[in-house]
């Protein structure tokens, strides 16, 4: 699958040098057969890469104004392209009259990406740097389960875990759970403990040894706003999650025809961020139609929903390994 990808942009970036090469040259680059390249070229119109055959004996070009930047040149390439200025002077007889400021715009556009590049590595290492900072300052960011946990959660499956709270342990404890509810840097877990046979709560801190089981459970009878005022005495409001998801820009412009599932507490547009106060017994249906955006929506606050899509992801792809 990766040499297929990697000939799949080989390809692209041939149609772009050479508009009108031929699917044999294509072939003779890539080291492949001629009727592999067909087959590649009907994979990149599956995905809207908009390569045409302008005919027969016309060879490949895109369509419009489509091109694939930037350079992203190798180091490899990038080092071998810049010996050109040691040799340039015996050669410059050779070579058309505009090579050498073509030559100096290319290799200024590789400077500038590079340091582009730089430049956002060290923002995005100094922005997880402070995340972890703040992370680490919260006992929700100390539990080893907490994703298990909350993809349980989402899936509607029991775990069965050792739980520990005030020295007071307990073995193989299996629970359905219901939803998590974040209180004053903790979070617990509501759910349904099979060995009292009652609803209780659970900070999630206190669990370890914990087993996702592949049982479905049915939470259609459960109270929680009854729950959480007995238990804490907590107004309605004090049982919300405020999420903070960050749309691509298209999908900003978009977003304010669609049907949302809850009308957004703040609007970042400079940003391309929505915020949005989200009942807790909602969160689940609520990540599950941020899901619906795919690549256009990201989830930035609250941090374990991103471990959890994570978690899911990398299991996904397990799959199709």
């Amino acid at each position: 699958m990766t040499d297929r990808l990697i000939r799949l942009m080989r390809i692209i970036t041939l149609v772009q040098a050479k508009p009108g090469i031929l699917a044999r040259e294509l072939a003779e680059r890539c080291g492949n057969s001629e009727r592999t390249i067909y087959r590649d070229m009907d994979a990149l119109s599956a995905m809207h890469i908009p390569i045409t055959h302008m005919g027969h004996g016309k060879g490949y070009a895109f369509i419009g104004n489509f091109a694939l930047f930037p350079l992203d040149l190798t180091d490899s390439e990038a080092a071998a392209f810049s010996q050109l200025r040691n040799v340039m002077e015996d050669i410059k007889s050779l070579l058309p009259a505009e090579f050498e400021n073509a030559y100096e715009k290319i290799m200024a556009a590789h400077y500038k990406q590079n340091a582009e590049r730089k430049e956002k590595m060290e923002s995005v290492t100094k922005e997880a740097g402070n995340l972890w900072t703040e992370r680490s300052s919260m006992e929700i960011g100390q539990s080893a389960f907490l994703t298990e946990i909350l993809s349980a959660v989402m899936k509607q499956n029991s775990f069965q875990a050792d739980y520990c709270e005030n020295a007071n342990e307990e073995r193989g404890i299996r629970i359905d759970p219901y939803c998590l509810v974040p209180l004053e840097n903790r979070i617990y877990v509501i759910g349904l403990c099979h060995r009292f046979g009652r609803i209780r709560a659970f900070h999630v801190n206190g669990f370890s040894n914990v087993t996702l089981l592949n049982n479905w459970f049915s939470k259609e009878r459960f109270d929680l706003q009854s729950f959480m005022s007995q238990k804490w005495s907590l107004d309605p409001d004090s049982l919300q999650i405020e999420f903070r998801i960050r749309f691509s820009e298209r999908m900003m412009d978009r977003i304010k025809y669609e049907e949302l599932m809850v009308k957004p507490s703040k609007v970042d547009r400079q940003n391309c961020c929505l915020h949005f106060k989200v009942a807790i017994e909602q969160d689940i249906g609520f990540v599950r139609w941020i899901m619906r955006f795919e690549e256009e929506a990201e989830i930035l606050e609250p941090f374990y929903y991103r471990d959890v899509l994570k978690y899911h992801m990398e299991r996904w792809l397990m799959l199709y390994k």
